[in-house]
């Protein structure tokens, strides 16, 4: 974006941004996130970056809006890209997506598990939760039960409630459509716990064994792609005494 800047007279006058090459060769690691959303899960991978040790891993999140059987197909798409631009093997792919309304019709559900399909053929790790992302942000602030299932809007309403009853947050309000996707991710930031939402996917994935995805509500894999980014970040922050 052009930036703004006062001159001598008063007068405001638009510098170009300097986009500066990325020096792939710097990096040891390349990880690719590729998301169904376009906003809330493309930001919240993306912020990994601010943590991540200068000239190390590679992370590029990408938005799509797509379904999820192009999610994956677009991170295939995206995958050759980043290797194309930095002439090296891209280290870990991940595509994002929601169960939501896959069950809807037999197209979908087909659709649906195509992604599947073809993310295992591919070598592409699936983070994907049934039935919304924002399950993976609740769970950040308390557990939920594998049982009976939990629609979308449900999972909406409990966000609300339970950063509602925090203390200073009495007048959260959250719209799926309108909330701001920053300020639902600080809330989380500033409220949640992630550790603990992990425990609590990985106990509601448990719950769920044997079940196919589509069917498994609730469930969430977010976890997953967490932790080995966590773990990957942890690697390359570690210094030796």
């Amino acid at each position: 974006m052009a930036k703004k800047t006062k001159g001598l007279k008063g007068r405001h006058r638009v510098e170009p941004t300097i986009q500066r090459p990325i020096k792939y060769r710097n990096y040891q690691y390349l990880f690719l996130i590729v998301c169904e959303d376009e906003q809330t899960e493309r930001i919240y991978f993306g912020s990994f970056a601010s943590i991540i040790p200068e000239n190390t891993l590679f992370l590029r999140s990408v938005g799509t809006g797509l379904d999820p059987k192009r999610v994956v197909e677009r991170t295939i798409v995206e995958r050759e890209k980043l290797k194309n631009e930095s002439r090296k093997e891209v280290d870990e792919s991940w595509a994002v997506f929601d169960k939501d309304d896959a069950d809807e019709n037999e197209r979908k559900i087909r659709r649906f598990e195509e992604a599947f399909s073809i993310a295992d053929e591919e070598g592409i790790n699936l983070a994907y939760t049934n039935e919304a992302f924002e399950l993976w942000l609740l769970l950040h602030l308390t557990a939920v039960p594998p049982r009976p299932p939990l629609p979308r809007h449900e999972i909406y309403q409990r966000l609300e409630a339970e950063i509602s009853r925090r203390p200073g947050f009495e007048d959260f309000r959250y719209n799926h459509r309108e909330t701001e996707a920053v300020d639902i991710l600080d809330k989380i930031r500033r409220l949640g716990d992630e550790n603990a939402a992990v425990r609590r996917a990985e106990a509601l994935l448990a719950a769920q064994a044997g079940i196919p995805p589509i069917q498994a509500n609730p469930s969430t894999c977010v976890h997953l792609l967490v932790k080995s980014l966590r773990e990957k970040i942890d690697f390359y922050s570690w210094q030796p005494d």
